[in-house]
């Protein structure tokens, strides 16, 4: 079904200048942050007096490690200057996001337990998976 050009201009939305992000169309207060696609994008959730970032995601393997995921966090806490931004993250993804916090892009990391990743190719988080199938020891 093809949204009407009103339709998606009543999703855009802009926070503290920051443009780009887009009113997710099934779950109240949650929007899309594009202002980094076709490279990354995610889910930023404000509340009240906090913001929740899901799925962050720098899409092609090539792309990662060269500060785009730094660049659109930078975004969000320009969009949220006042809030605590937090995350949950995977094992693999920690590290990233260890960093994020001493540079002051986000407050927190909420989880502190192992969290695989959903990508079962991951040796990081799944050791015991190497061709990507799930399978019993």
């Amino acid at each position: 079904m093809k949204m009407k050009e009103q339709e998606i201009e009543d999703r855009s939305r802009t926070f503290n200048d920051v443009g780009d992000f887009w009113e997710h169309p099934r779950k109240e207060g949650w929007y899309y942050y594009d202002g980094r696609c076709p490279t990354s994008n995610c889910i930023v959730i404000p509340a009240e007096d906090s913001v929740e970032v899901h799925n962050f995601v720098i899409y092609e393997e090539e792309d990662r490690g060269k500060g785009h995921g730094m660049a659109m966090i930078a975004d969000i806490r320009l969009a949220f200057p006042d809030k605590h931004i937090w995350v949950d993250t995977c094992i693999h993804a920690r590290p990233f996001w260890e960093k994020m916090n001493e540079y002051g892009y986000i407050n927190s990391i909420e989880n502190d337990y192992d969290w695989p990743c959903m990508d079962t190719t991951c040796t990081v988080c799944h050791p015991n998976r190497a061709n990507g199938r799930r399978r019993r020891k």
